[in-house]
């Protein structure tokens, strides 16, 4: 498991790399969510997720023959685009794994990073399959999207800039795919304010860690089925898993037409655009499966802003039909 001071290091090797997102409080949506709400949105990051923090200090910790080797990664998009944009800041090659059905303003963001990119298959397996061979037979280093203890860490320094800009925050809501970022943040949240209630929310679609934790151990998945393209794992790690176990208080889900609705609450009333992934603890809130209370402050992770405009434009002209 990762440490307290894991995500402190990180959070001292990659700040000159992002952007220290704030704390946003906002008041418009207190009714509709039921609390206090506080947003950390990670859409300002320069390649529109959180995922930049995991993959720059991964990326930090290699040696400069490892760089020379290059970097690969298997992901659905945003973590595609951070080891893209981390590989181009640091002058290395970066081979990208991505489905077949990636998002397209995903896809553009990886090229635009200088990044090559392979399509391979839907589900998390095969693209991880791909990206293991090329480490076999290219001697590449594979910087794992959600299980590495750097990736994780860096990604919880989302949780520190929370507990640092709001203090008496009560809850923390974070989306979970893999489960990199909820076992980052909740490692950086209750190593700092333990009271803190950590939450974690999933796809209905593709809710492999509640199920996980039901069984008592990792599962998998015989489908996924969610619009939020950034949660398409079909399994459950041990790694994350047990991070989960020892320092998430709540597993909630949340269906498509909750994060649908959550993404519209979000545009009109925050003037955010957050993609699926990224509104699924404002769509739990929605559907009233978040175990938050009215008055408690609340901050909701919202873990990237890369939607696909023909997606935003369907949803818009539903509401206005």
């Amino acid at each position: 498991m990762i440490s307290l001071q894991d995500v402190q290091a990180a959070q001292s090797r990659i700040a000159p790399y992002i952007t220290r997102t704030p704390l946003l409080r906002v008041p418009a949506l207190d009714e509709a969510l039921g609390c206090e709400v506080y947003l950390k949105f990670e859409g300002f990051q320069v390649m529109g997720a959180f995922k930049l923090r995991g993959a720059m200090n991964k990326a930090l910790s290699l040696t400069q023959e490892e760089l020379d080797r290059g970097i690969v990664c298997a992901s659905s998009g945003n973590h595609a685009q951070g080891v893209a944009c981390a590989a181009h800041r640091l002058g290395a090659r970066a081979v990208i794994v991505m489905p077949t059905n990636a998002n397209p303003v995903k896809l553009a963001g990886v090229k635009a990073f200088g990044g090559q990119v392979e399509l391979v298959g839907t589900l998390g397996s095969q693209r991880e399959g791909r990206a293991a061979q090329l480490v076999e037979q290219e001697g590449m280093v594979n910087v794992h999207p959600y299980a590495d203890p750097y990736v994780a860490a860096g990604q919880g320094t989302i949780g520190l800039e929370i507990i640092e800009d709001q203090p008496a925050v009560d809850a923390v809501a974070v989306p979970i795919g893999g489960g990199g970022l909820i076992s980052g943040v909740a490692t950086a949240v209750k190593g700092l304010a333990p009271q803190v209630k950590t939450i974690g929310v999933e796809p209905a679609g593709a809710d492999r860690y509640a199920r996980s934790r039901a069984a008592g151990q990792p599962v998998t998945l015989d489908k996924v089925d969610t619009i939020a393209d950034g949660t398409r794992t079909d399994h459950a790690t041990l790694f994350n898993f047990e991070m989960i176990q020892d320092k998430v208080d709540e597993l909630c889900t949340a269906d498509d037409d909750h994060i649908c609705q959550a993404m519209v609450l979000l545009m009109t009333k925050a003037k955010l655009m957050v993609e699926p992934s990224g509104a699924l603890p404002v769509a739990a809130a929605l559907a009233g499966r978040l175990p938050v209370e009215k008055g408690q402050k609340v901050a909701f992770v919202l873990s990237g802003g890369n939607v696909d405009p023909a997606l935003a434009a369907q949803l818009l002209a539903d509401v206005q039909a």
